[in-house]
């Protein structure tokens, strides 16, 4: 098995390689909404005298640098890209191999972040030190940041796995969207205003819209009524 990976990784290192561009920007989008966040709530702090209740200029930096790096350390897309092997029979040749295909999905992985991560350190140091990012942690913090930060990865690759088997039984998993709300809260009023739908196809996604508004307030009600009877039932 070790031979295996030491195989796959190279193969994963020359196959990286040839994407500079799409890591740059990969790297530069990661990069880019926190230092948004970052740089309004700094905005915000100085407004008010230099913090935000407990947080400081310095403390939103350590925890905005702190996030940047778990988002990109524990990121699995396996959800995203399952569906089109199997759409596509691209998960057959991968099903003859010897190794079960989420051994190539680990180093995939791996190699992608150690790719990135190498460009995002200096951006994050000099981030941290226009900031003066102020992290209070012990060593022991750190220590045990590390298992931490990798078992939090392993949940997130797990469970995309889990998610992206939906894949066997549904042919396209992106069309369970239609069914879900959240496509309705922000991606149908947008596509309207770019004129991206037919007048039939705006029609049926504003009674999608209508319906998903009843089904919420239905719930909220149902939610409301047997939380006022808990709130009630401890002495409020």
């Amino acid at each position: 098995m070790i031979g295996a990976y030491r195989a796959l990784f190279v193969a994963g290192f020359q196959n990286a390689s040839q994407y500079r561009v799409q890591l740059f920007l990969y790297v530069f989008f990661s990069v880019l909404r926190p230092i948004i966040f970052l740089a309004a709530w700094v905005a915000v702090a100085q407004a008010r005298g230099g913090s935000v209740g407990a947080f400081g200029v310095a403390d939103f930096a350590a925890y905005y640098i702190a996030l940047t790096i778990v988002l990109h350390l524990a990121l699995a897309w396996d959800a995203y890209e399952f569906e089109f092997l199997v759409r596509q029979g691209r998960l057959s040749p991968l099903l003859l191999r010897p190794l079960h295909p989420i051994h190539y999905a680990v180093v995939n992985n791996i190699v992608w972040k150690l790719f990135t991560i190498a460009a995002l350190v200096p951006v994050l140091a000099l981030t941290a030190i226009t900031f003066g990012a102020r992290f209070q942690g012990e060593p022991w913090h750190y220590a045990l940041f590390v298992p931490s930060l990798v078992l939090g990865a392993a949940i997130r690759f797990l469970f995309g796995w889990i998610v992206a088997t939906a894949a066997f039984w549904i042919t396209r998993v992106s069309s369970v969207s239609t069914f879900l709300p959240f496509a309705y809260m922000f991606g149908v009023p947008v596509d309207i205003l770019r004129g991206a739908t037919t007048f039939e196809q705006t029609l049926v996604l504003l009674a999608g819209q209508v319906f998903w508004v009843a089904v919420c307030y239905l719930a909220l009600q149902v939610a409301w009524s047997r939380g006022l009877r808990q709130y009630s039932g401890v002495g409020a």
